[in-house]
């Protein structure tokens, strides 16, 4: 386990419109209810100023794009850990220390192991990734049932009890690793799109296997960023495309959740061949 105090909350928000707000307001709020002494940053992924409650705010005022937003504001903290949240996420009481408790003496296969890279579960208000559990508190709306919510994550225990492979925001990471494979790749801005999917094939290529804790669940209310609107169509191919140009394959959806998926070798045609691969020799 480790102490919030080692731990540094980064939020991208972009702030279109007021479901993005609403959402915003939420998330830091059940921050600020379950967790003290974390350091927030909310970075403004373009337009105006945040000025919302128990945050250290970086504004990008010139351009949209959550993969510099997000590294921008890793680079002004040096904490151990970083904690990589959407700004509609929601969190319950006990959240950090369920999640953060596997880092003491798990095992894996009889082998006492420490994540550089956990999740919580998602809990979601309809059906999406197969990791995720379906269960309906309203979401940015406006209809967000909280105490619903909360008596939810009290009285929740996992059917899949435990530690289990597994990849999707929110995410903690040590910072060591971070830093290692570089971050994001800001090649997949403004929009951000398989953004996420490429930082998790580096580190599955860096040698560490991520995790998800099924103990902590966290609320998402979904589909608030906009990505799966059809006018954002063409960013989404253009960072499909733009994945294959760098790796030299598809990106896949088998296992992608589960973080399972078997990664190309150089023989086998992979383009990408950073120095630090293999580095924590997972």
């Amino acid at each position: 386990m480790i102490k919030p105090s080692e731990c540094t909350v980064i939020i991208p928000h972009l702030g279109a419109d007021e479901q993005q707000e609403y959402a915003l307001e939420n998330c830091l709020a059940s921050l600020r209810d379950t967790v003290f002494g974390i350091k927030t940053i909310v970075v403004k992924n373009g337009g105006k100023p945040c000025n919302h409650n128990m945050t250290s705010d970086i504004v990008f005022t010139y351009e949209q794009g959550q993969c510099k937003a997000v590294n921008a504001a890793v680079a002004t903290t040096n904490t151990p850990w970083i904690f990589v949240t959407n700004d509609d996420h929601i969190y319950a009481p006990g959240w950090f220390e369920e999640l953060t408790s596997v880092l003491l003496e798990t095992k894996d296969l009889g082998k006492p192991i420490q994540p550089l890279c956990i999740s919580p579960k998602l809990v979601e208000p309809r059906p999406g990734a197969p990791t995720f559990e379906v269960k309906f508190f309203g979401g940015a709306g406006g209809d967000f049932n909280k105490q619903g919510w909360l008596d939810f994550a009290e009285n929740y225990e996992a059917v899949d009890t435990g530690l289990r492979t597994g990849f999707n925001l929110p995410f903690l990471i040590k910072r060591e690793l971070w830093d290692t494979i570089g971050g994001y790749d800001i090649n997949y801005d403004p929009w951000g799109s398989n953004g996420d999917s490429d930082l998790e094939y580096k580190i599955k290529l860096a040698g560490i296997q991520p995790y998800q804790n099924t103990n902590c669940i966290v609320y998402h209310f979904s589909q608030t960023s906009g990505t799966f609107n059809p006018s954002n169509d063409s960013y989404r191919f253009a960072n499909y495309a733009y994945f294959k140009s760098k790796w030299g394959f598809d990106r896949t959806d088998d296992g992608i959740w589960e973080a399972t998926f078997t990664i190309p070798s150089k023989e086998e045609g992979r383009l990408f061949n950073p120095d630090w691969e293999g580095k924590y020799g997972n």
